[in-house]
């Protein structure tokens, strides 16, 4: 580090500035700063701090022990996309990086081994004070593990062993039922919107005899149905964020049975199946399905006749709730709606009431041959009046 004076060719008086930095652990690396045409000594003094903790921070990069978050997110996105790490669609990684950029802003300039418990905590406040699903919350607090821990054993970040949310606890929320709609709710709404043919009804009637995602109806082609055996192929899924389609959320085939409700609307598209690219799709085209805003559209129809707004995902729910009810066994149910966790099928029964339905049959406590008519002692009168 020193700070010379030199002139220039006009004879005018200037101070320059030469930071140079080796690292304490391989001295093969070192960081040189350099800064001239300083007018006084004191400015020349205040830029010679500056460069040395810029140079400082450098080399603590250089070193694992100053890598930013931000540096170590970015790596570990390129590494997911170059299929070095996980399985992890495009779909998810997208939700996954921008989840964890949304929620950790405050730790971007900082580096990874100066980040602690306390900045753990704070985000789990943030996530709590949002008011977002405990599930969310844990997700969030999971991938921030798996990519300080990948930081670590790829000997990017030194210095700081654990993720700084490693070990803090998600406060359970208090569980709400999820919004869908009943059995009478379901012939109100498509029968309101079959009646004023309104663009989404074909699609809304597919959702709730499939139970398929909004991307899978998306996506769905004439080439993935099967009529003569009844049957739909669902292998792929539109992506809103993306703008293309790919696999599945689950990343795997199934089949789904067409009733003969689906196959009256099957076949009444494909009467009127448009011409060109859009005659592929079997539902119609719409710019705001396009971009991903489909909520919008079912939740002010509802609206409109008076029956509570849900999700377009509830539609999904609907669906499985429904065979529930109707005694389709859970796996089944599973199986055609490509749900893995078994955890989500649960809620679904209870929304059914499939798994209690019968048990107090057996509790005939109450005489079913007693008239409580007009003759009803007043047990506290009559009690009153023999005193």
């Amino acid at each position: 580090m020193a700070i010379k004076t030199y002139t220039d060719e006009n004879g005018q008086k200037f101070y320059q500035v030469y930071v140079n930095y080796r690292s304490p652990i391989d001295r093969t690396k070192r960081v040189q700063r350099y800064s001239s045409r300083l007018k006084t000594e004191a400015e020349a003094r205040r830029e010679e701090r500056k460069l040395t903790e810029e140079a400082a921070r450098e080399l603590q990069r250089l070193d694992g022990r100053g890598i930013l978050w931000l540096d170590v997110l970015n790596k570990w996105e390129m590494e997911v996309k170059a299929g070095y790490l996980r399985n992890i669609s495009e779909r998810s990684l997208y939700d996954y990086i921008g989840s964890v950029h949304k929620w950790t802003v405050p730790w971007m300039k900082k580096a990874c081994s100066e980040l602690t418990k306390a900045d753990g905590r704070d985000l789990i406040i943030r996530l709590e004070r949002a008011g977002l699903s405990r599930t969310y919350q844990k997700k969030v607090k999971n991938m921030i593990n798996q990519i300080f821990e990948w930081g670590v054993e790829f000997g990017l970040i030194k210095g700081a062993p654990n993720s700084p949310v490693r070990g803090l606890m998600v406060q359970k929320i208090e569980e709400t039922p999820p919004d869908i709609l009943t059995l009478e709710e379901i012939k109100k709404f498509l029968t309101a919107a079959k009646a004023l043919s309104h663009r989404w009804y074909p699609i809304w009637s597919f959702a709730i005899l499939t139970g398929m995602r909004s991307g899978e109806l998306h996506a769905l082609t004439w080439d993935q149905i099967d009529l003569e055996k009844g049957t739909i192929m669902v292998d792929r899924s539109y992506d809103s964020n993306l703008g293309k389609t790919g696999s599945t959320k689950g990343r795997y085939w199934r089949t789904v049975p067409i009733n003969d409700s689906l196959r009256a609307l099957i076949v009444e598209l494909k009467s009127n199946r448009p011409d060109g690219e859009a005659g592929r799709f079997v539902l119609p085209r719409i710019k705001d399905w396009d971009n991903g805003d489909q909520a919008v559209s079912l939740k002010n129809f509802l609206k409109s006749i008076k029956v509570k707004p849900v999700k377009f995902h509830a539609l999904r729910a609907c669906f499985a709730t429904q065979m529930l009810a109707n005694g389709v066994p859970a796996p089944v149910v599973m199986k055609i709606g490509g749900w893995k966790k078994s955890s989500t099928m649960d809620i679904y029964l209870r929304l059914a009431g499939v798994d209690i339905k019968g048990a107090t049959d057996c509790l005939e406590f109450v005489p079913s041959d007693i008239s409580f008519g007009g003759n009803v002692i007043n047990l506290f009168d009559a009690k009153r009046g023999e005193n």
